[in-house]
């Protein structure tokens, strides 16, 4: 009596086992109806698409970062140079305020379409993976190669915006040097006008000709009263 259960549990077991297992495929069956030749075909098409346009803002936002960056180590290098004169003072500003720009404009652009390119490259791998063994239109290639772009276009985009923010930094160091340049410039000027001040005031400290009137000539060449009185008194 024992053993019928038991043989009755395992068959039931078996039974519930091979419901899941028919679910399963059936549902595996159902996704896999859900992509025909044409959709595949289609989500293909779109993520090449999409890809080289990835790859080509990832080319924009790296020139800007190169473009950017060389701006940045001219003007470090010649930066007394630049600041000792209005106009290059000027036109740097102008330049590096428009490459500035252009490196973060073209780094949000990359950004924006390499999360794009990202997103329907995640969408082609759901196509691959359940269509194991059946044709995938090369979805799987394009699905690497979009990775690829969405990845390198992401890392020229965060190159650009550190640029733009080094282009800023450079400038604001272009304003201090100008700022020291005035001031030892004015300081120049202040200089001269000192010295010649000093030395009036010492040389109105020494005694005149006019002064010195002890007994010798005064300054009109009189002889002074002291010196009448002498021969006087050898007179008397």
């Amino acid at each position: 009596m024992s053993m019928l259960p038991c043989r009755v549990l395992c068959l039931l077991a078996i039974v519930l086992c091979c419901v899941g297992v028919a679910h399963a495929a059936a549902a595996s069956g159902e996704n896999v109806g859900r992509f025909d030749n044409t959709e595949v075909h289609e989500q293909v098409e779109k993520i090449k698409k999409l890809k080289a346009e990835c790859e080509e803002v990832g080319e924009a936002a790296r020139n800007a970062a190169h473009e950017a960056q060389r701006f940045v180590d001219t003007t470090k290098k010649n930066l007394k140079t630049i600041a000792a004169v209005p106009e290059e003072v000027e036109e740097t500003k102008i330049k590096g305020d428009e490459l500035s720009e252009k490196a973060m404009k073209a780094a949000e652009k990359a950004e924006e379409l390499a999360k794009r390119t990202r997103e329907s490259a995640t969408q082609i791998e759901d196509i691959v993976r359940l269509l194991q063994g059946e044709e995938t239109f090369g979805a799987r290639e394009a699905m690497i190669v979009a990775y690829k772009a969405a990845d390198d276009a992401f890392k020229h985009a965060e190159d650009a915006t550190i640029c733009a923010y080094d282009v800023k930094d450079v400038l604001q160091k272009l304003e201090a040097a100008v700022a020291a340049a005035v001031e030892k410039e004015e300081e120049k000027q202040v200089e001269p006008q000192t010295q010649p001040q000093e030395q009036t005031n010492e040389t109105s400290l020494l005694p005149t000709n006019a002064t010195i009137t002890n007994g010798t000539k005064r300054n009109d060449g009189s002889s002074s009263p002291a010196l009448l009185r002498v021969p006087l008194l050898l007179l008397l």
